[in-house]
């Protein structure tokens, strides 16, 4: 956004608020009672839980992602391209020394309670994928223990569950326009039915968003949204339907050295000047792309009939999508012959399977592979093969344009039923559920001839090679039960889940024999003891659990059923102590929790191989090697100070160390030391904000402070510590009109004091934080 047009929005903001403000003059003080809180705390619950408020989610862009929200909330920290949520490959979530990111897939998420579906790069879907951060109604985060119930089988470090809204109980309609920084638009619709039918309400909304990356300002993301929600009671059964759809075509980042970073902390590796040269143009941001679709929908139905109740639901995913790079030669698949021309630059013709005879980066005026001049030295930053100064004048420069299509579908059903009775003056609850899902995903990675290099990345619809097409069939069943106990301030809760993973893989196309493989938990146990204290609104909790990762679809086509049978699922051990507390201004929680991650599977390379591998050509095994201990405390905290005014905050210690696995060469091999800190996770970090929110004017700061991060296993280089803050000011007029129902205006900066840092850490590599970011939004009411 240039200049005029941030003037333009500041002026105009600046006219609504001292026109509220005087407005605001007149209007009676607000009811403390109708004060969003800032931190809602779990009752009665034997584990540490938090829920995103109100609050935290006006503090974000309209254009932002709905992995932002997760930022003030004690122990988590999200990482992303930008403050937009560009960038797919570089999100990444951390909780208590686990995280999302790099295919770690430790922390489980859902979408109103039911599975996402993995979160990784190739073939899964984070939240956003599902949610427009408009519909969010909070997010349910289990830092560790977390409800047994919870359908994941990745929650080795906790669950994050996104709510969506409801439908609103009257008629409505809704405008809503965003711009700013990064040549950001949105654009979003809603429209709320009220009461179509008797205790039935519905809503359909829209949206369609883009942004340009902050570096260059001219690679563009765009995001579509469409969802759909039905509720109704027909005889005490409450029914939901619900559908969401999203079109994403994001442009990547990519991460640099802690060296570079230093150098110019306001940039990476890749630009937007396409030339002709092949080496050059294999950093063109625009060529470094990931695209989805994701439709989802699920009918639920729940019923309580006093002394029982039960739920059950029925869901349907779908995923397809795309990754995008561009390698900087042809591979050689079809041995043409010496001084022939190349078929894979001739094109016209696909080869299925085989491997790469070699590459060529260039080509002679007839079509064969263009061959460097022994004698040359290449220039700095070349080497001989794709420095075109070692070539004849005449060669033409070749690429590629490769395409990793990826597929998901998934149709599953979970149902809970849970028995109220009573023995004495015990109170118990016994509940028990069920989840099943059937999958079928797929990744197949083509080659295209970049028609013309000389022009541009524009190529070939017909692929030169079709690399290998993989498939896979995920059968999943998870049960539980649990029995839940009230005597009076005392609640006890012991519990009981298992999740078995049958998975079978094969490839069409090579000489890759079929894998099949279960992944079965040993019985997961878990109890915990709830107090009520005589101290009015004051709790305290204990509990344990066992948690359960299965050996992924990626593990299991990468390895031999010989190789799967020598690992085992990965698990963790998870104790939390707490205490919570909950007046009438003042709310706090307070957790320490100790973890112990075990069996953590690592990739062992036979031939490490240097840089970028587009042909992903490399051998190795998978072992279990070590873990990792986790601990720390946790604390979280909100205060009303009446008069529309209140502070929140929180606060996390975690000390998360390498477990070895007790070999020296093993440790050396998994570039583990034992006692190292887990990189990307700091040891601590916390959050302080302040808000205002009156009948006209809310305004609101926050205050995040992350600790010092290590870039690597051998914890040699570290990312600094850094401070940074946001703001939002908004404007909210009600009944201006006779059919306006209400105008707001508000204003959102990201990084207010344009601070330089570190935001994402990648094992050995590094990416800057974006730069102050400026939003504005306008919503429109009717």
């Amino acid at each position: 956004m240039h200049i005029n047009l941030k003037r333009f929005a500041l002026s105009a903001l600046a006219l609504g608020i001292s026109q509220a403000a005087i407005a605001e003059e007149n209007a009676e003080t607000a009811d403390n009672s109708n004060i969003d809180e800032i931190v809602v705390l779990g009752q009665k619950q034997t584990f540490a839980t938090s829920h995103v408020s109100d609050t935290m989610i006006e503090r974000q862009a309209a254009v932002a992602s709905v992995n932002d929200v997760l930022n003030e909330l004690p122990g988590v920290l999200v990482t992303q391209g930008d403050y937009f949520g560009a960038s797919d490959w570089l999100t990444a979530i951390f909780m208590r020394g686990f995280n999302t990111g790099g295919g770690a897939n430790q922390i489980g998420t859902t979408i109103d309670g039911l599975p996402n579906g993995g979160s990784s790069y190739g073939g899964g879907s984070k939240a956003n994928r599902y949610i427009d951060v408009l519909e969010l109604e909070t997010v349910e985060v289990g830092q560790g223990t977390a409800d047994i119930s919870s359908r994941s089988n990745e929650a080795l470090g906790g669950t994050l569950n996104f709510i969506t809204r409801d439908p609103l109980d009257e008629q409505a309609m809704r405008l809503v326009t965003a711009f700013g920084d990064q040549d950001a638009r949105k654009y979003y619709f809603r429209y709320d039915t009220g009461e179509i039918a008797a205790n039935t309400h519905a809503f359909v909304s829209a949206s369609s968003s883009s942004v340009k990356d902050w570096i260059n300002n001219a690679a563009e993301v765009t995001r579509d949204y469409g969802m759909a929600k039905i509720t109704s009671e027909i005889d005490g059964y409450k029914l939901t339907g619900f559908i969401s759809y999203n079109d994403a075509n994001e442009h990547e980042f990519e991460t640099i050295s802690l060296d570079d970073y230093n150098n110019n902390p306001r940039n990476d590796a890749l630009h937007m000047t396409w030339t002709d040269i092949p080496a050059v143009n294999e950093y063109y941001r625009d060529g470094w792309r990931a695209l989805r679709e994701n439709t989802f929908a699920y009918a639920k139905v729940e019923k309580d009939f006093g002394d029982w109740d039960f739920q059950t639901s029925v869901y349907k995913h779908r995923m397809k999508g795309r990754g995008d790079w561009v390698p900087p030669y042809l591979v050689n698949i079809k041995d043409d012959g010496a001084g022939n021309p190349q078929s894979e630059f001739v094109g016209g013709e696909t080869q299925y399977g085989g491997s790469q005879i070699d590459r060529f980066f260039f080509v002679n005026p007839d079509g064969s592979a263009a061959v460097p001049s022994d004698s040359c030295v290449p220039t700095v930053g070349f080497n001989k093969n794709n420095d075109p100064a070692c070539y004849a004048d005449n060669v033409l420069p070749v690429m590629s344009y490769r395409h990793t299509h990826y597929t998901n579908d998934r149709v599953g059903i979970t149902a809970d039923v849970a028995y109220h009775f009573t023995t004495g003056s015990i109170e118990h609850s016994l509940r028990g559920g069920i989840w099943y899902e059937d999958g079928e995903s797929s990744s197949t990675r083509d080659w295209h001839k970049i028609s013309n290099v000389l022009v541009g990345p524009a190529f070939d619809k017909k692929p030169y090679w079709v690399q290998y097409i993989s498939e896979y069939q995920i059968d999943e069943t998870m049960y539980y039960l649990e029995e839940v106990a009230h005597m009076g301030d005392f609640t006890a809760r012991l519990g009981l889940k298992k999740f078995k993973v049958d998975t079978d893989y094969h490839q069409p196309i090579g000489s890759d024999q079929p894998v099949s493989h279960s992944s079965s938990s040993d019985p997961l146990f878990s109890f915990g003891v709830n107090y009520i204290t005589p101290v009015e609104g004051l709790e305290v909790f204990a509990g344990y659990s066992e948690n359960f990762s299965a050996i992924s679809k990626d593990r299991v086509g990468g390895s031999s059923a010989e190789e799967l049978s020598r690992i085992e699922p990965e698990t963790a051990e998870n104790i939390e102590v707490g205490m919570r507390y909950e007046g009438r201004d003042l709310q706090f929680a307070v957790t320490y929790y100790d973890i112990a991650f075990e069996n953590r599977i690592v990739f062992i390379e036979d031939g490490a191989v240097t840089g970028i591998d587009y042909l992903s050509q490399v051998d190795g095994v998978y072992y279990n090697l070590g873990g990792i201990d986790s601990n720390g405390l946790e604390m979280m905290a909100s205060y009303n100070l009446g008069n529309g005014f209140s502070l929140s905050g929180s606060y996390t210690y975690n000390k998360a160390t390498f477990v070895g696995t007790g070999s020296a060469a093993l440790d050396e091999e998994a570039k583990v030391v034992a006692g190292n800190r887990v990189h990307g996770s700091p040891k601590t970090q916390y959050v302080v904000a302040a808000d205002y929110m009156g009948e006209v004017l809310s305004a609101g700061m926050s205050l995040r402070f992350v600790g010092d991060r290590y870039i690597n296993y051998d914890n040699a280089q570290v990312a600094p510590s850094y401070t940074v803050s946001d703001l939002y000011v908004g404007v909210d007029l009600a009944n201006i009109a006779p059919n306006l129902k209400g105008l707001s205006a508000r204003l959102n900066v990201n990084n207010l004091f344009d601070q330089e840092f570190i935001s994402g850490v990648y094992s050995g590599s590094v990416f800057p934080s974006a730069p102050r970011t400026v939003s504005l939004s306008i919503s429109a009411d009717f």
